[in-house]
C-alpha cells in the first residue's frame, strides 16, 4: 500500500520520473531527490513573507504599510503627510515620541495625548482658581485659592488685613479720613494708606477751649465749648434739679416711692432738670398694684384678700349674704348650710335579674347561693363589711340652698360620699369620688315622676312614685354601683317626697335610667360573683343575649330615642344626716 501512494506521487508531481504508471501504479524505481529552497519574499505581492512586517500589495506607503513592506509607525522616520507627529523607530532627537510632558511651568497644565507615532504633549495655561495645584492664576487670590498669597492692593480683603487699598467702596475699603461727626471724640487715622489702615475715635475727657466738645464734668468755667443750662451741674433758676448733680442736694429723682401701697408713685419729666416726684392716691381697683382701695374686692382686685359677709361671694367662698345670722342659707363662715339625705335603702324595681341555675332564676329580690340585688344593695349601704369604719356604699342628695317651696328650683349634688358606720348615728363626708350636679324642682302636689309608659313590667313589688310635695332633678348621667355591678344610666332623673317641714326623710325615692344594649353588651359582671362572673350585664336581663328568660321569649328591653336597652327604675328612702 505505501508503495502505491508513493508511485501516486510521483505521477503527479514527478513526471520525468514516471516510467510507468499504468493500472497498476507501479513506477520504475528511481533515486530520491532534495526539495528545492524557498523563494525569496518579494514585496509587494499582497502576502506577508519572512522578512516582511506587512505587505498591502501595493507601492504606496499609507498608515500602516509603506513602501518596503514595513510598519509606517517605527519605521525611524516622520511621515507626516501620513498624519505621525514622531516616530517610535526614532529613540532621540527630533522625531522622537514624549513619553512625559512636564514643561517645568507651574500655571500649565501638562498632558500627553494620544500614543505611538501621534503621541504629543499639550501643555495648557491654568486659568480658574484651584487648592494645591501650585499655581496661582490671574485674578486668583488667597481667598479662592490656597496657591496664591495675600497681596495689598488687589481688590479683595484677605487674611491678615484689615482693610484693602483696591476696593473703593463698602466692606473692607480702606478710611482715608476718620470724622465720626461726634464733637466729643478726636479723631485719628492709624496706618493710612495700608491695609492695616484703621480709625481711633477717642472720647475727649478733659474740658479744653475752643475744641467745639463739652465733656461730662466740664461747664462754662472751667470750658468755653459749655453752655450754661440744664445738666451744668448748676441748679439754674426755672430748674428743680440738675442732671449732671449725682448726689446730695440738686441731684434729679429717677425713681419715686413713699412706701404707701395706696398711693402711685409718680416720676413727672424724668431726665430733666425739671424733674419731680408725686403721689396721688390709687382710686381705682387694679390687680398687681399692692392697693386694696376703698370700695374694691377680691373679684375685681385681686391685691383684697377675701373677706367674709361684705355681701360679695369672694374666691373660697360658697355664700355670702353679708349679715351676721349664722342660721339662714349662707352661715357666718361663708358656707352653705348644707342639707343632704343619704339613701338608707335602694331597690331595683324594673327590670329584674335573671340567672341560669337549675332552671332559669329571679335573683332581684329572691336568693339564690347567697345573693339577691336587692340584698347586696341593702347589705351595702346598711353595713361596713370591710371594717374600714365606713358604710361600704353611700349615696346621698346634697341641697347647698334647701328650699322645700312648691315651685322653686334649686341646685342639687348627687354624691358617693365617705359616711361612718353604724347607719343609725352616720356622718357623711365629701369624697373624691363622682358628683353629679342637676337642678330640682319643687312640686306642691302632684306626681313629680312616673315611669316611662310601656318602660315596666308587672313584677312585685310595683315601682313607686313620688308625690308632692316633692322634688324632680333635671336629666343627668350617673353610674350606680348595684351590688358590686356599675351601671351607668343616661338620662337619669330622680324624685322623692318630703316628709316633715323641713324634711327630715325623703319616702317613695325613684331613680330612673337608661342603659343602651351597647353598654350593658360592655359592662363586664365581676370575676368575684357568683354563676355570672365574666359574663355582660345584657346577660342577666330579659331581652339580652345570652339571658334565660330571653331564650324563653320573655324580654324587659326597652327604647329610648330609637337606641335600644333597659329603662331601669329603683326605690330609696333617704334620711338627713350630717354632710362635710
Amino acid at each position: 500500500m505505501a508503495s502505491t501512494i508513493r508511485n501516486l506521487a510521483l505521477c503527479l508531481f514527478g513526471a520525468a520520473l514516471v516510467v510507468a504508471c499504468g493500472d497498476n501504479l507501479t513506477p520504475t524505481p528511481q533515486q530520491d531527490v532534495d526539495a528545492p529552497p524557498t523563494p525569496p519574499a518579494v514585496c509587494p505581492n499582497g502576502m506577508v513573507e519572512a522578512g516582511e512586517d506587512c505587505d498591502d500589495g501595493d507601492m504606496i506607503a499609507d498608515v500602516t504599510c509603506d513602501e518596503s513592506c514595513r510598519f509606517t509607525c517605527g519605521n525611524g522616520r516622520v511621515d507626516d503627510t501620513l498624519g505621525e507627529l514622531c516616530d517610535t523607530g526614532i529613540t532621540s532627537g527630533e522625531g522622537e515620541c514624549p513619553s512625559a510632558c512636564d514643561d517645568g511651568m507651574a500655571c500649565t497644565q501638562d498632558s500627553l495625548e494620544s500614543s505611538l507615532c501621534t503621541a504629543q504633549c499639550l501643555n495648557v495655561a491654568i486659568t480658574a482658581p484651584a487648592d494645591g495645584d501650585g499655581c496661582c492664576p490671574t485674578g486668583a487670590n488667597s481667598t479662592n485659592d490656597d496657591d496664591c498669597q495675600a497681596m495689598c492692593g488687589n481688590g479683595v480683603l484677605e487674611s491678615g488685613e484689615v482693610c484693602d487699598t483696591g476696593i473703593a467702596t463698602g466692606v473692607g475699603a480702606c478710611p482715608a479720613t476718620c470724622d465720626d461727626l461726634m464733637s466729643c471724640t478726636a479723631d485719628t487715622l492709624m496706618n493710612g494708606g495700608s491695609c492695616q489702615a484703621t480709625c481711633a475715635n477717642v472720647d475727649i475727657t478733659q474740658p479744653m477751649n475752643g475744641d467745639g466738645c463739652c465733656p461730662p464734668g466740664a461747664n462754662t468755667g472751667n470750658d468755653d465749648d459749655c453752655l450754661p443750662g440744664c445738666g451744668n451741674g448748676v441748679v439754674d433758676p426755672g430748674e428743680t434739679c440738675d442732671t449732671a448733680i449725682t448726689t446730695g442736694p440738686g441731684r434729679c429723682p429717677t425713681t419715686c416711692t413713699d412706701g404707701m401701697v395706696c398711693t402711685r408713685d409718680v416720676l413727672a419729666n424724668d431726665g430733666t432738670c425739671t424733674a419731680v416726684c408725686t403721689f396721688p392716691d390709687i382710686t381705682q381697683p387694679m390687680n398687681g398694684d399692692g392697693c386694696c382701695p376703698a370700695g374694691a374686692n377680691n373679684n375685681n382686685d385681686n391685691d383684697c384678700a377675701p373677706v367674709c359677709r361684705n355681701g360679695v361671694v369672694e374666691q373660697g367662698e360658697q355664700c355670702d349674704d353679708g349679715n351676721n345670722v349664722d342660721t339662714d342659707a349662707c352661715n357666718n363662715n361663708c358656707r352653705f348650710n348644707i342639707t343632704a339625705f343619704r339613701m338608707n335603702d335602694l331597690d331595683v324595681r324594673d327590670p329584674h335579674v335573671y340567672v341560669d341555675f337549675i332552671g332559669c332564676r329571679d335573683v332581684t329580690d329572691t336568693q339564690l347561693v347567697g345573693f339577691s340585688v336587692n340584698n347586696e344593695l341593702q347589705t351595702n349601704i346598711q353595713t361596713d363589711g370591710d371594717g374600714d369604719g365606713l358604710l361600704d356604699l353611700s349615696i346621698a342628695l346634697v341641697f347647698r340652698q334647701f328650699s322645700q317651696a312648691g315651685g322653686t328650683t334649686q341646685d342639687v349634688e348627687l354624691h358617693f360620699p365617705d359616711c361612718t358606720a353604724p347607719m343609725s348615728s352616720t356622718v357623711c363626708t365629701a369624697s373624691g369620688s363622682q358628683v353629679v350636679m342637676a337642678t330640682a324642682t319643687n312640686m306642691a302636689s302632684g306626681t313629680c315622676l312616673v315611669p316611662l309608659p310601656g318602660t315596666v313590667r308587672p313584677y312585685s313589688p310595683a315601682v313607686s312614685t313620688p308625690s308632692g310635695p316633692c322634688f324632680v332633678t333635671s336629666a343627668v348621667t350617673v353610674t350606680i354601683d348595684l351590688g358590686g355591678i356599675p351601671i351607668t344610666l343616661r338620662d337619669a332623673r330622680i324624685a322623692g317626697t318630703y316628709v316633715g317641714n323641713p324634711a327630715t326623710t325623703l319616702s317613695n325615692g325613684l331613680l330612673m335610667g337608661f342603659i343602651s344594649e351597647a353598654d350593658a353588651n360592655a359592662t363586664i359582671i365581676p370575676d368575684s360573683f357568683p354563676l355570672v362572673g365574666g359574663e355582660p350585664l345584657s346577660s342577666l336581663l330579659p331581652g339580652g343575649a345570652g339571658n334565660c328568660r330571653t331564650s324563653g321569649g320573655f324580654s324587659d328591653k326597652d327604647v329610648n330615642n330609637g337606641v335600644m336597652g333597659w329603662w331601669f327604675y329603683l326605690n330609696f328612702p333617704a334620711a338627713r344626716r350630717p354632710f362635710t
